[in-house]
């Protein structure tokens, strides 16, 4: 029982200096969270539109513009394929229409999609740069 504290001890004072600085990402989805989001169901795709980083710390969400509208998409897991020269092929089971869950960018399944607006995004992008230093 002696030996048992000790270990313990040291087990969970390896756990703590473990872990690393905040990420993007969990600043990003403190922000999703509290500022009320709203998830969308499925994004028009008829015509064209654009991806772009949040910024080079976060791993699992990007900006996604149409013409009209903005939005942040979150996918599944780390989306390595953004990074890649080469481009996978989407899957898309209505062509005229990107949804959660099914469909992927780049290879990267979506998981949620949030409509946003412009100041919601410069504040996304701020967090994203300097994770665990928001704003006072």
């Amino acid at each position: 029982m002696k030996q048992l504290i000790p270990a313990l001890i040291i087990t969970l004072l390896a756990g703590c200096a473990a872990q690393s600085e905040p990420r993007a990402d969990d600043a990003i989805e403190d922000f999703v969270a509290l500022s009320g989001m709203e998830e969308i169901d499925s994004i028009k795709t008829r015509e064209q539109f654009r991806i772009s980083e949040l910024s080079e710390h976060s791993e699992r969400y990007i900006f996604l513009r149409t013409r009209k509208d903005l939005y942040l998409v979150k996918f599944n897991r780390r989306c390595h394929e953004l990074d890649d020269v080469e481009i996978k092929p989407d899957i898309r089971f209505d062509g005229g229409t990107l949804r959660p869950h099914f469909d992927t960018i780049r290879g990267c399944r979506i998981e949620k999609i949030y409509a946003i607006d412009e100041a919601e995004a410069e504040e996304l992008e701020m967090l994203a740069m300097a994770p665990g230093q928001g704003r006072g």
